[in-house]
């Protein structure tokens, strides 16, 4: 049952992007994300063999702007590990390996709101469940879609 729902949410996604004549990122952060989110959803792991290659190919999607790609990466990723750093019981190394691989396709001016969308959905996620430990990787991976998508 969890398959077809995923999958029904994947074609979903696929349908906007398509009909929005999104960038060829909101395909490639579709289907990464659903994967990335279940797994995080129900694991509470961000596995680096989805987050690592995510990254990869999300900077080689951005050719043409690749200086300004590294950058939002290091800062969107940077702005996590500090956070990590200072309150390791907050974020995993996972969200921020994701934060760092999903900066790549921010532009500069957009980091602040992607950085606000996603704590929002962590949020909304947290009091849906009522729960403190909610992940954070779902939240980071439909900002980052919606930023780029919409």
């Amino acid at each position: 049952m969890t398959t077809v729902l995923l999958a029904s949410f994947l074609g979903s996604l696929w349908t906007v992007a398509a009909v929005l004549d999104a960038p060829p990122s909101s395909y490639l952060l579709a289907w990464f994300g659903i994967v990335l989110a279940a797994t995080d959803l129900r694991h509470h792991r961000l596995p680096d063999a989805l987050t690592l290659p995510l990254g990869a190919l999300l900077l080689l999607l951005q050719f043409h702007r690749l200086g300004a790609a590294a950058l939002t990466a290091l800062l969107f990723g940077g702005a996590h590990l500090a956070i990590r750093r200072v309150r390791p019981a907050l974020m995993g190394g996972g969200d921020v390996k994701l934060a760092a691989a999903l900066g790549a396709t921010l532009t500069l001016p957009s980091l602040l709101p992607a950085a606000i969308l996603s704590s929002a959905v962590t949020l909304a996620m947290a009091a849906v469940k009522r729960s403190r430990r909610v992940p954070h990787g779902p939240g980071l991976l439909a900002a980052t879609w919606a930023l780029t998508t919409l």
